[in-house]
């Protein structure tokens, strides 16, 4: 029986800025997530700046919290980067969340991303085809592009608009086929059009008045 609003997230314990946009009757939420925000804590101690604030569970994939005496399980069915803002679904059917995470492992589901990036884009519509690969450093985790041992990356690019002002910007609609780790922000910056805000990838100075006006939100 299909369930109301209430009854699928009372009291959804909501991360620093996260807002629901949407609740289908079979238990799917729609949920806004902004930037710096990580879509699951990695340790407990991440729980304030995570989409919920509940406990996580890893091998499951969900989160978990109480109203009174009755427990609620919420299935996260992908993730967006913590340096992403944007859409995020979950589920609290464990059933059909895990019929919706199949659809996603097999691509079945379309992402549309919009990014604005430093230069202008020339190729107003194009598929990027890239070699990505995970490396390990110091300070954590980089992807390569175009490593001979990887993985095949590939993303549908189109131009929304360009600024021809200083900076000269474009934002750029990406549609990606795959799902490689960092691989919108790498491909971008293969390109050099690195997304404004991206610390790892992009253009550092550009990047720093708007990372600089995050802090404080």
């Amino acid at each position: 029986m299909p369930l109301n609003s209430s009854e699928i997230i009372p009291e959804i314990p909501l991360g620093k800025g996260v807002a629901v946009l949407g609740v289908h009757p079979d238990g799917i939420v729609a949920l806004y997530k902004p930037c710096r925000i990580l879509s699951h804590p990695n340790v407990d101690m991440d729980r304030k700046r995570s989409l919920l604030d509940a406990s996580w569970s890893s091998d499951r994939e969900r989160f978990m919290w109480k109203v009174g005496d009755r427990s609620y399980r919420f299935y996260l069915l992908h993730r967006l980067d913590s340096a992403t803002s944007g859409v995020i679904l979950g589920c609290v059917n464990p059933n059909l969340a895990r019929e919706l995470k199949g659809q996603f492992s097999k691509r079945k589901v379309a992402k549309t991303y919009h990014a604005i990036v430093s230069g202008l884009a020339k190729v107003t519509d194009s598929s990027w085809r890239d070699i990505l690969r995970k490396k390990r450093t110091g300070s954590g985790l980089r992807v390569q592009a175009n490593s001979r041992r990887g993985r095949p990356a590939e993303t549908h690019v189109s131009i929304v608009e360009t600024n021809r002002n200083h900076p000269k910007l474009s934002l750029l609609k990406l549609n990606p086929r795959t799902g490689r780790t960092n691989q919108l922000r790498v491909q971008c910056a293969k390109r050099q059009l690195p997304i404004v805000g991206d610390s790892t990838y992009g253009n550092f100075r550009l990047s720093k008045e708007p990372r600089s006006k995050l802090r404080g939100i």
